[in-house]
């Protein structure tokens, strides 16, 4: 029987960064969209470059550096050329530890797979862009969509707050514990009657119960 592969849930938000590349076509030239997402909040950085390259990375990494409220403490991506060594020696040198993924497992890079996808669907799928510099700025729109004002549908809550950078023990800890029971990977089924308000947002969340 084939292995199952193992799920690790983080315990804090910057725990752990997925990092990677979308390709996208913009007025018949080759771009690309690199992405890093949170594996504890799901809050993502998105920029787009005009080379894959690592000094696209290294531009990338002081870009995520100053985007995520929290401290970053690991990042994880494939052995593409773009994540060479020059790369994983400026990751070393902000002091966040690296890891790439085992070869030919991008599962192991779920989540921003995933959320690529969703990127080409509601995103690069619905609008064409005339030029390289209206499709970043159209970009950084749609990050902050996809961060603060699109929601799940199927959990019927509003728009999260903007996160403060904040000490680990600070508010921002809790408003990111209330983001990761929101968008907990538990099934959302014979949810309690008594509803519970997260202080960090603006709306009730239901508690969710486990099945027996």
């Amino acid at each position: 029987m084939p292995r199952q592969m193992k799920l690790f849930e983080k315990a804090e938000p910057g725990e752990s960064i997925q990092v990677d590349v979308k390709f996208v076509k913009i007025a018949g030239r080759w771009a690309f969209q690199y992405t890093a997402l949170d594996d504890y909040t799901r809050f993502r950085v998105l920029r787009l470059y005009r080379r894959l390259h690592h000094g696209s990375s290294l531009a990338f990494l002081a870009e995520l550096r100053q985007a995520f409220p929290f401290p970053i403490k690991r990042l994880r991506c494939d052995h593409g050329q773009e994540f060479s060594f020059a790369f994983v020696l400026g990751v070393e040198a902000a002091g966040i530890r690296h890891r790439y993924i085992r070869p030919r497992r991008p599962q192991q890079n779920g989540e921003v797979e995933r959320s690529h996808r969703i990127d080409q669907e509601e995103f690069w799928g619905r609008q064409r862009f005339p030029d390289f510099e209206i499709a970043a700025a159209a970009l950084r729109d749609w990050e902050t969509r996809h961060n603060y004002e699109r929601f799940s549908l199927a959990l019927r809550v509003g728009p999260r707050p903007r996160p403060r950078r904040t000490s680990p023990s600070g508010p921002g800890r809790l408003m990111a514990g209330c983001l990761r029971s929101v968008h907990s990977k538990k099934a959302w089924v014979n949810l309690d009657e008594t509803k519970h308000r997260c202080p960090s947002l603006s709306v009730a969340v239901r508690r969710p119960v486990r099945r027996p």
